[in-house]
Order: C-alpha cells, then structure tokens, then sequence
C-alpha cells in the first residue's frame, strides 16, 4: 500500500518531532500494511522547509529505517498551501513535487474564491501537472458548497481523503462530507495524512469504503490509484 500524504519527516512541521517519532510513525505504517511513503511536511508560510531540505531528510530517514530493519521506502513531496505565489513557485520548481512526479499535493485555504480556484487548476492541468487537493472533506469552503467540488474536479483536480476522517476522529459532519464525496465518486486517494497523535486508520477507511462503495473502489483508492500515480498512470475510477 502507498500512502501520499503523511508528515513523518521529523523536526520540519507539526509532523514527527525527532528521530523517535519518526520511527514510531513507520512502525504504525508497516503494521497497516504500507510499504511506500510520500513524505509531505507543510509548505505553508509557517514552514517553508525547500525541496532540498526535504530530500535531505527523506535520505537519513532512509538509513534510519534501515539502521531498525524497518522495510519502508520513503519519496520527497510536500503539502503546499495554496496562495497568491503558488503557481508562479510551481513554475520555477520552487516547490516540492508529490513523489517526483509531475504532481503536487495543493491544501486550499479555508475560503477562496471558486472562479480563482477554477483558473489555477486550468492552469496546472494544461502544463501536465496533476494536482491533488489534500482532506476536502476538512475544508470550510467545500463543506458549505459542495457543487465546488464538483468545480475543481472538472478543472483537472483530484481528490485525496484522509483515512482517520471515515473514523469520525474529525468530528461527525466531517465523515458524514468525506463519505458523501465517496458516493458521489469524487475521490481519488486516500492517505492517512499522520501527525502525533492521530491514528493511521488506512485499514478501517478500507473497510468503510467497501461497506459504502465496493471492493473495487477501496483497492483503487488505497491501492491502485496512489501507485499509478506515482508511475505516471491513470487512475481507475467506479462509477
């Protein structure tokens, strides 16, 4: 299993704090069945850690597993918030990528203008860049207005869950959003997006997902999908 988003880099974000929390985090994901890891610390303004600080740590990360026999493969990326700059640092390959493919994981602020978000996205998609909207089930502006949804998707965006939100540890209204976008095939991903203290959860997510929506939708969701895309392959969707 692939998990695209996931602050396991530790001393950069909110994410691990140390080495120990770092190895923590990879036990959990080793024990629910993931072997590969986009590492996505927060670009954000309030951490600006670059592209190569992020392959630096993504290197000792690698030996640090395999100082415990830990087999996890670890890939640089970044969860980049989107503002005013975004396109324009994107252009200059100023910001991270999503596993070194032409992809980038876009957190949305909690209010943005859609016919913005609309343009934005046009303009990634026609430089071949796919772009993943990271938790929308958690995003103010989506959750009041879910045709804009519908919006970004039409305009080339994707869509990444985050697994602990089917759970409810994000509150009610949350899972009631995540699992409507799921009936309403509006996802692409899931990922368990883990910080300390939240739970993986990519294996209950699996399980709701075939409960709400069939096998075939969570093996794409949490397996074929987040490993086409890091091949440079489409996604399957269920319709």
């Amino acid at each position: 299993m692939v998990d695209l988003h996931c602050h396991i880099l530790p001393g950069l974000d909110d994410g691990a704090a140390d080495d120990a929390g770092t190895l923590k985090m990879a036990e959990e994901l080793l024990a629910e069945g993931v072997d590969t890891v986009v590492a996505t610390p927060h670009v954000n303004g309030v951490y600006t850690c670059d592209a190569a600080t992020i392959q630096g740590k993504v290197g000792h990360c690698q030996e640090l597993f395999a100082d415990h026999g830990l087999p996890l493969r670890l890939l640089p990326g970044g969860e980049i918030a989107m503002n005013g700059d975004t396109l324009a640092l994107w252009r200059r390959g100023a910001l991270p990528s999503l596993g070194g493919v032409q992809a980038l994981l876009l957190e949305l602020p909690p209010h943005f203008p859609a016919e913005r978000g609309r343009r934005l996205l046009e303009e990634w998609s026609a430089m071949g860049t796919v772009v993943v909207i990271a938790h929308p089930e958690r995003n103010p502006a989506l959750m009041r207005d879910p045709k804009l949804v519908e919006t970004l998707r039409y305009a080339g965006a994707r869509f990444q869950l985050t697994a602990s939100s089917l759970d409810g540890q994000f509150g009610l209204a949350v899972r009631d959003f995540a699992e409507s976008l799921l009936r309403r095939r509006m996802v692409e991903y899931v990922a368990s997006d883990l910080h300390p203290g939240r739970s993986v959860s990519l294996k209950k997510a699996s399980k709701r997902i075939k409960k709400l929506c069939g096998q075939e939708m969570a093996d794409n969701l949490l397996q074929h999908n987040p490993n086409a895309l890091l091949a440079g392959e489409t996604c399957r969707l269920v319709c």
